[in-house]
């Protein structure tokens, strides 16, 4: 990353405003900014990738456009600055002339990110130390803040993150989703036994399982040790209990490393599963719910299945 003055050259960069932002980023931030760096969606609606400067309207109103988030994501993905929509979509007709000014006066097309980045420094001064970074290394970066670095899981933070997303989407449009929350059985044996290097082996191979068995609009998350937890939208408990079932199936099923020095001889899993219901006040008493299931499924011998009912918690 290197500091810039306002002359900024040419290149495929993109320029980064203040960075004080970068911890509030979220998994549909990165998500939106793949697309639009990926797709050439912003080349596309600035002409950068046309044979002259133009603003065509129709690739402007057209192009990955996304109704109430599009300019605020365009914005986004080229300076790292949360805007709200009208205010975005001003500041992208804006940034499109000031384009043009600059490309008639240098005889060249300075590209949207030379001139979003002179625009948010010199016209609007609302950047004062700017620096630019290339697009793809940022997103790559950005994704690691919220990916598990050893499993390639998502981590707590993400889990927080999209939890808190989903409760309210449920709770404010009935969105129903449900919790499972698992353990592997005797893994401390199992890590005394084989080393700390097979222990994780054992769990990225975990972790590939339930990529495999879950959903992908599931969201696998790493949630401490040998503990995840996973979000899954749109399922009943019943229907979200069956999932938890077909992930133990699948992990007994698979051949883990001197396995057979465990109690049981397999490496197995205890699950517990929840639901979202109106009655729930706040987030954490889904999580507590989950962790009483998957408790009393501990309890009563390992490798099995349980719902969360009433009695569970006091």
């Amino acid at each position: 990353m290197t500091e810039t003055s306002n002359s900024v050259p040419d290149g495929a960069e993109v320029p980064l405003g203040s960075l004080q932002n970068e911890s509030q980023l979220n998994i549909e931030d990165i998500d939106n900014l793949k697309k639009l760096t990926d797709k050439k969606y912003i080349e596309i609606a600035s002409g950068d990738i046309v044979d002259h400067i133009q603003d065509d309207e129709y690739l402007l109103d057209s192009i990955g456009k996304k109704s109430g988030t599009y300019y605020r994501d365009l914005i986004f993905a080229l300076i790292q600055i949360r805007l709200p929509e009208d205010e975005a979509k001003r500041d992208w007709k804006e940034i499109l002339k000031h384009k043009y000014i600059l490309s008639e006066r240098l005889g060249r097309n300075v590209g949207i990110h030379v001139a979003t980045l002179d625009y948010y420094t010199n016209n609007k001064k609302q950047i004062a130390f700017p620096k630019i970074v290339d697009a793809r290394e940022y997103v790559d970066t950005a994704s690691r803040a919220l990916v598990d670095e050893l499993t390639k899981a998502y981590n707590r933070r993400f889990f927080d993150e999209e939890f808190r997303r989903f409760f309210l989407q449920a709770r404010s449009g009935g969105k129903i989703f449900s919790l499972v929350m698992l353990d592997l059985d005797h893994f401390k044996i199992y890590n005394d036994i084989n080393g700390h290097i097979q222990g994780d082996i054992a769990l990225i191979e975990t972790v590939r399982i339930l990529h495999a068995v879950c959903s992908q609009d599931s969201a696998v998350c790493r949630y401490g040790g040998e503990e995840f937890i996973i979000l899954i939208p749109g399922l009943s408990l019943e229907a979200a209990a069956k999932t938890a079932e077909d992930i133990r199936q699948a992990i007994y099923d698979y051949r883990f490393v001197n396995e057979q020095a465990l109690p049981g001889g397999r490496l197995s899993v205890s699950l517990g599963v929840t639901v979202y219901r109106d009655a729930i006040q706040e987030p954490q008493q889904m999580v507590e719910e989950a962790d009483a299931a998957l408790y009393r499924a501990k309890n009563e011998g390992r490798n099995r299945v349980k719902t969360f009912i009433p009695a569970d918690v006091p």
